[in-house]
């Protein structure tokens, strides 16, 4: 654009200066046919033939193009283009508002891939573990061993939060999993895993790093709502008290490759979690 810009501006100079100098030349033209008009007619006639071949001279100055044509579709090229780039520059500024502004989801649990034993409520907003097993299909997106279940909603993009209680029980993790986090056996429960969690172990909080329980966490307070934040394309997962605002633990940043995330949740025995409006 600015390389069309400075052609259109060269051209323009180039065009000014041809037709001052043909201004020119036409009022030194008005000037002589003045002159001649004073003189004697003898005089007149004879230098009529030499002064009407100076004017045809002057008939073959050429009236520029304004532009060549090679401009000229440069320039219909930017115009056509134009409602394009308007169109693309309004999805970007879409997105990076979308990607400022941190959104609430709304979570609920996916009953495909509950634990046989956690009962989900009718608005799939609450779960709890019960001592006997549930008469359900292993279909492949249950954990047949591990006491999870995920929410339905996944996500790809963006900076999304939601907020659980968790004063029910003492047992219990929160967190995010991969789509792709293995149902079925026993496994690893750290981020290699495909999972990112913070638990309660009776009266001590910890995280889960790699193939083990990390040291217990020092919070102040006993949390009653820990909210959950996932900043996709920053690779953050981070929890905080929900109602003072503390941060309960980040873990560092990960990449999560394009992959849906779902929220993940834990409990065991007299333990309930529930998502909170």
């Amino acid at each position: 654009m600015e390389e069309v810009e400075k052609e259109i501006s060269a051209k323009g100079g180039e065009h000014l200066a041809r037709l001052s100098e043909e201004l020119s030349s036409l009022s030194k033209l008005i000037q002589e046919m003045e002159e001649k008009h004073q003189q004697p007619a003898s005089e007149l006639l004879q230098d009529i033939r030499s002064f009407l071949q100076g004017c045809k001279e002057r008939e073959k100055f050429e009236t520029p193009v304004a532009f060549p044509p090679a401009l000229k579709w440069k320039i219909w090229d930017f115009c056509d283009i134009n409602p394009f780039l308007e169109g693309v520059m309004k999805q970007f500024r879409d997105s990076l508002e979308s990607g400022l502004q941190q959104q609430k989801a709304h979570v609920t649990l996916d009953p495909d891939t509950a634990h046989p034993r956690l009962i989900l409520s009718e608005n799939r907003r609450r779960v709890t573990l019960r001592q006997k097993r549930q008469n359900l299909p292993d279909n492949p997106e249950r954990f047949n061993q591990h006491f999870f279940v995920l929410g339905q909603e996944g996500f790809r993009g963006g900076r999304h939060f939601w907020e659980v209680l968790v004063e029910n029980g003492e047992r219990w993790s929160v967190g995010v999993a991969r789509k792709s986090v293995q149902r079925k056996g026993s496994f690893p429960v750290g981020p290699d895993a495909g999972i990112w969690r913070v638990a309660k172990r009776w009266i001590e909080y910890m995280f889960y790093s790699n193939n083990s329980v990390s040291p217990t966490l020092n919070l102040s307070e006993k949390p009653k709502r820990v909210r959950v934040t996932l900043n996709y394309e920053g690779g953050r997962v981070a929890f905080y008290d929900a109602d003072s605002a503390a941060l309960i633990y980040e873990f560092p940043p990960a990449s999560f490759s394009g992959e849906t995330l779902l929220p993940f949740f834990a409990v065991a025995l007299e333990a309930q979690l529930e998502l909170t409006p």
